[in-house]
């Protein structure tokens, strides 16, 4: 029987990796014909077409590590700089952040794989990051360190605003995880007491107090989102006890009796409901607070009264009116509670100090049992503990 010569076969070792991964034979063409006539990404393809850079982009968005596609026309956000911040975010700051072994994890992988996705988380992300090598860096390094952080921040917050107007399922998750991030940004930050609460130079409530109202409609708006994602560990106890079951709590007739002697500047029904709705909040904060049994519980009910405060009580505040600030005073106490975490060390009494200075003498008795709490007593002279 004669023997069949086979024809010869050329294998391609130059083929695009579309065609490598379909085990079809590529032309090697910049970009290849197999894939330009079923308009599939070509790695061939020296200049990506828009369609093919928006659908990488989306095939990142799904995976692990998402892919980068380059934009030559836009100017670099972040810097090697950054990726040292990034990097002390994932070894240091998702541990001081974390309030058991479950939120190490979410902080170290879940939002740090987040961040790779999200600009604005990012951004928020190695804001903190640079506040928090602060805390333990030279002085030296401090000013640049601040410095960072500031433009860090500044480039989050207008990409956060415009993400959360557009706010979906799929982005619910990471926008929630830079909200979490806020308070401890903004506590770090701040230069002194009063920018805790006000913004020197508009005269307004602080940064971070107008933004915590729309993170607030994060977890509202999609709870069973953020339920069931692998960020539920830092929602902690989501229990919200009824009004009727308040009475039972500790601290409760103080608060209801305190309820009764606000001295609201506005006696008309309406602001006299919106001090009863705030105070009615502050309650059930007291109520986790005092029956929480874990760290992460004690710092939600601490950190969920400020959302949740009601628009008229805000602008009050805004104008430091007494019954406003006897009310933070108050609030105060349950930072108290938690101020073993990194932003707040150092910040709650000072902060009940400037309340102080602020109330006029006539009502400090409402401050006494918050003074007593945070460990300030009034001696004459201010004395911290």
């Amino acid at each position: 029987m004669p023997a069949v010569s086979r024809r010869a076969h050329h294998k391609s070792r130059a083929g695009c990796t579309t065609c490598k991964s379909k085990k079809v034979k590529c032309d090697e063409a910049t970009p290849c014909s197999y894939c330009v006539k079923r308009n599939l990404p070509c790695s061939l393809d020296p200049s990506p077409s828009p369609s093919q850079s928006q659908s990488q982009g989306s095939a990142g968005r799904g995976s692990k590590t998402p892919e980068v596609v380059p934009r030559p026309d836009e100017p670099p956000s972040f810097t090697f700089t950054d990726f040292g911040l990034y990097r002390h975010f994932t070894q240091s700051t998702a541990i001081a952040q974390a309030d058991d072994s479950a939120s190490v994890t979410v902080w170290r992988e879940v939002v740090a794989d987040l961040a790779t996705q999200h600009s604005y988380l990012l951004h928020e992300v190695s804001a903190v990051a640079a506040l928090h090598l602060r805390s333990t860096a030279p002085p030296e390094q401090a000013a640049a360190l601040e410095r960072a952080a500031e433009e860090h921040q500044a480039n989050a917050i207008p990409l956060f605003r415009e993400a959360l107007a557009s706010m979906s399922a799929e982005t619910a998750p990471a926008l929630f995880a830079c909200s979490c991030l806020f308070i401890p940004y903004h506590f770090a930050a701040a230069k002194d007491a009063s920018s805790l609460l006000f913004n020197k130079d508009t005269g307004a409530l602080a940064e971070w107090l107008i933004l915590i109202q729309g993170c607030a409609a994060i977890t509202i708006e999609h709870s069973v989102t953020l339920m069931r994602s692998s960020l539920r560990p830092l929602l902690g106890n989501l229990y919200t006890p009824k009004v009727e079951d308040l009475s039972n709590g500790p601290t409760d007739a103080r608060l209801v009796d305190l309820t009764s002697k606000l001295p609201i500047v506005h006696e008309y029904k309406e602001c006299r409901d919106a001090y009863e709705r705030t105070m009615i909040k502050l309650r059930v904060c007291y109520y986790i607070s005092d029956r929480a049994d874990t760290s992460i519980d004690r710092k939600n009910a601490a950190l969920r009264f400020p959302p949740l405060m009601d628009a008229h009580f805000r602008e009050d505040l805004a104008a430091q009116l007494p019954a406003a600030l006897i009310v933070m005073a108050h609030w105060c106490v349950l930072l108290h509670r938690v101020d073993a975490r990194w932003w707040l060390q150092d910040r709650v009494l000072p902060l009940m100090l400037l309340i102080e200075e602020s109330v006029p003498l006539e009502y400090g008795s409402l401050l006494e049992w918050p003074k007593k709490e945070v460990g300030l007593h009034s001696m004459g002279e201010h004395v911290l503990r």
